[in-house]
């Protein structure tokens, strides 16, 4: 019986979702004067492109009407002219698109729609850490949790075929995060080409968070840089930025993306989803009844950031300055082995004189003014690592920096 008889037993079992804490320890600072670095939350304090908030003035509208869940015309030109240009994917028969509001949402309902398909399959596999939405939402949809322990020792690369057979043979739909939140990492192509073979032999749905896929150091641009005139587009094999599943097939694969990190725009939720239209097509019928249509003013302004990439080039020049800002003061104190070339997080292992206790670790760094993000908050009982998300600003990151050294030493 639920502990709260008024609301069901997942809503009364639910933690406070985590960012929350480090909003309530953040205030708390600000409200005794003391300064902050927050290294907590993902969401970096750069500049909305102007483009971008001009168009969203601009399509204001005198009335007010119900947006649909389809999007506007100028939206799906956009989505398809990024998926072209960035990935070589062409919108068609093969591979359907729709626009979502960021990947939160779209996340959490796509669990409604498969949780029970294929006669009764409800294991949804994700990675651990991972995003917490991942859990939740199967907990909502009646499925069945199954998170997979990911570590250095193996690239941080989920393996389902090492999961029990039983598993494997009742799995709805695995997630799948590269770059991954939040550690940075980055999967393979023969990673990719193993997933995709396992999702066809156990007809498992392919779900791919790829929210960071744009987010990656600035020398991967480097090394494209004059090798591909004329509209040529880089092989899988040897493009060196982060890979999409859908460019090596959309059968049973889903890709969801957001403009969140791309271009910065956490507060305006616009992302899309795109993959196999025989999943795409019953899941916006499905949407038409969640209520998710981004209001038309939203959908113009996001149309304008999906069209560009050179904002996008100077947010990767941003977050490849602070990682090799940050990064090494974290080498230098044995936190973390290697600088990821993706993300801009550092996930990082306590000094063994600390212990495990990544929560107290934290509160104790929080005292001094260094808000960071525990392991036990990221995942599911994960102790003894804390996640840096690369937020602050170049003078502020110095400060901080100055305060974890003394810190820790």
């Amino acid at each position: 019986m639920s502990s709260n008889p008024f609301v069901n037993d997942v809503t009364a079992g639910l933690k406070p979702y985590p960012m929350e804490e480090l909003s309530r320890i953040k205030a708390g600072l600000v409200k005794e004067s003391k300064p902050v670095y927050d290294f907590g939350t993902g969401d970096p304090r750069i500049p909305t492109w102007s483009p971008v908030r001009e168009a969203l003035v601009k399509s204001l509208p005198e009335i007010s009407q119900y947006p649909s869940v389809k999007g506007i015309e100028k939206l799906a030109v956009a989505h398809a002219g990024y998926l072209k240009r960035r990935f070589n994917l062409a919108t068609g028969n093969d591979l359907a698109v729709i626009p979502s509001q960021g990947s939160k949402e779209a996340i959490f309902n796509i669990a409604l729609c498969l949780v029970g398909r294929a006669g009764g399959k409800k294991h949804m596999i994700y990675p651990d850490p991972g995003y917490p939405v991942y859990r939740s939402s199967t907990l909502y949809a009646g499925g069945i949790p199954w998170p997979v322990r990911v570590s250095e020792s193996s690239g941080w690369l989920l393996e389902p075929w090492e999961l029990p057979d039983h598993v494997q043979q009742n799995a709805a739909a695995i997630w799948i995060n590269h770059p991954h939140n939040p550690t940075g990492a980055t999967a393979p192509l023969d990673y990719w080409k193993r997933v995709i073979d396992w999702c066809h032999k156990t007809d498992t749905i392919l779900l791919s968070d790829d929210c960071y896929v744009d987010i990656y150091d600035t020398a991967l641009d480097g090394q494209l840089a004059g090798k591909f005139p004329g509209g040529a587009f880089p092989p899988v094999e040897t493009d060196p930025r982060p890979l999409n599943p859908l460019q090596l097939t959309t059968d049973r694969v889903l890709s969801f993306m957001s403009l969140s990190k791309r271009s910065g725009l956490t507060g305006y939720r616009a992302g899309m989803v795109a993959g196999d239209p025989r999943i795409i097509k019953p899941f916006l019928n499905a949407r038409a009844n969640f209520g998710v249509g981004s209001p038309d003013f939203i959908q113009h302004a996001a149309a304008v950031a999906w069209a560009d990439d050179e904002h996008v080039v100077e947010r990767r020049r941003i977050f490849s300055r602070r990682l090799a800002t940050f990064g090494p003061l974290l080498k230098e104190l044995g936190m973390i082995k290697a600088i990821p070339s993706t993300t801009f997080y550092l996930w990082a292992k306590i000094p063994p004189r600390f212990g495990d206790d990544d929560v107290k670790f934290v509160l104790d760094l929080a005292r001094i003014g260094v808000i960071a993000s525990p392991s036990q908050w990221l995942s599911e009982g994960i102790r003894g690592y804390v996640r840096f998300a690369l937020v602050p600003e170049d003078a502020p990151m110095q400060q901080a920096m100055n305060l974890l050294r003394e810190y820790l030493k």
